[in-house]
């Protein structure tokens, strides 16, 4: 990261923090309500189930438990893991899977393999910004594409891939950080046709596709491209965060075997391998076979709190704020009324601790970090009560920033 002189090289230098991150920092303030980071629900997080397994792995560990592991992963996991991924619906094999440290590492980790530096690397307009790090940091340049409420414009990939000619397309088909969007089953077909045709690398970012409300999503890319015997390459991969804990660290990357080849001499010099009594743990909470029924419990409690705030945006925000009810997933995609003004992220967390409410503006989404009209609102953390008000107090601070006719 330095150069002779002790310098940070201006990739490192230049960077600016995840302001998602920086504003954590100001959910603890006494008073203050967050709509902007993604986390789970504390009260949802299986503390039970997971202290039951941690006791069981304690009682059994020996002294090769603690030894260093396979940097592919801890083989019960990999089991259970490829077993949750035929669930999915997808072919998947206890070898030819990978564990991770979450599923921000296996982005890092491909960004490092699959791209050159100098190389594109196609992204929707609207993204998670630890991705775009990610592949900033691995030299990448980034290449835009439009979205709307459906996702990726798949209408206007083909102009771009044909001028650009990134390397690698990056994804969230499923409940989207941030829009929330989910493609529809006719865009994923024609992208799977595009990325056969123009060579592009697909990596599908699959961490909310089992929090779905009414109705599942469509099938993944990597299931469509398998059934399908297409040439596409297809690097899937998933996040216990979201569905197990956070705290746990541990994601899937399922992709053609020269990928996950190049993943884990990358993960080798990252980590050796991610940590094994966290492994441990989960594989035997998967064991348990409790997962189905806590997803089942996760799905009406996040729609009732998406619901929730639906509601009170509507109550409160209706005039000035435009949105979908959500479907899935833990985000609200908010457009703000032209009568209000576009402002910069640092503008927003003023915004926020004058009105003691955390939003996160489309600026940190977009790849100019340019101000845009948009709000990220999470429901997923606080409660019923807590996002009734926030909303309250983000329509009461929208009005008086609204300009005068």
């Amino acid at each position: 990261m330095t150069d002779a002189r002790g310098a940070l090289r201006p990739l490192y230098a230049q960077a600016s923090g995840s302001p998602i991150r920086a504003m954590l920092a100001l959910a603890g303030q006494e008073g203050m309500i967050s709509l902007a980071g993604g986390h789970p629900d504390p009260a949802l997080l299986p503390a039970d189930w997971l202290r039951e397994s941690l006791l069981e792995v304690a009682g059994q560990l020996q002294g090769r438990s603690l030894q260093y592991g396979a940097t592919e992963g801890l083989a019960a996991l990999r089991e259970a893991s490829a077993a949750l991924l035929q669930q999915r619906g997808l072919a998947a094999q206890a070898d030819g899977v990978l564990i991770t440290t979450g599923s921000q590492q296996a982005i890092d980790l491909l960004a490092r393999v699959l791209v050159e530096p100098g190389e594109g690397v196609a992204v929707e307009s609207f993204n998670y910004p630890a991705a775009l790090q990610a592949f900033r940091f691995a030299g990448a340049r980034l290449v835009e594409v439009p979205t709307d409420a459906q996702g990726m414009d798949i209408d206007k990939l083909e102009p771009i891939l044909q001028a650009d000619r990134p390397r690698v397309l990056y994804v969230v088909p499923n409940f989207a950080n941030p829009t929330g969007a989910v493609m529809p089953l006719a865009r994923r077909l024609r992208l799977l046709e595009l990325a056969a045709q123009y060579g592009v690398t697909l990596i599908e970012d699959d961490p909310y596709g089992e929090l779905w409300f009414e109705e599942a999503p469509p099938p993944s890319l990597a299931q469509l491209n398998q059934q399908a015997g297409s040439p596409a390459q297809v690097a899937y991969m998933t996040s216990y965060s979201k569905v197990v804990a956070p705290a746990l660290r541990l994601g899937v990357l399922l992709a053609p075997a020269e990928i996950v080849r190049g993943v884990v001499l990358a993960k080798q010099a990252a980590d050796v391998h991610s940590g094994s009594l966290e492994q441990l743990t989960l594989a035997a909470m998967l064991a348990s076979g409790r997962l189905g029924p806590h997803l089942a419990d996760l799905r009406p409690a996040y729609a009732a709190k998406g619901a929730t705030l639906d509601q009170a945006l509507r109550a409160h925000c209706s005039s000035l704020l435009e949105f979908d009810k959500p479907r899935g997933g833990m985000f609200i995609w908010a457009k703000l009324n032209a009568a209000l003004p576009l402002l910069p992220t640092q503008a927003w967390v003023d915004f926020g601790l004058q009105h003691q409410v955390l939003v996160v503006p489309g600026a940190a989404f977009s790849i100019g970090n340019s101000a845009q009209p948009w709000l990220r609102l999470s429901f997923a953390n606080p409660t019923p009560d807590a996002l009734r008000q926030g909303a309250e107090r983000l329509g009461r601070g929208l009005r008086e920033l609204a300009i005068p006719h």
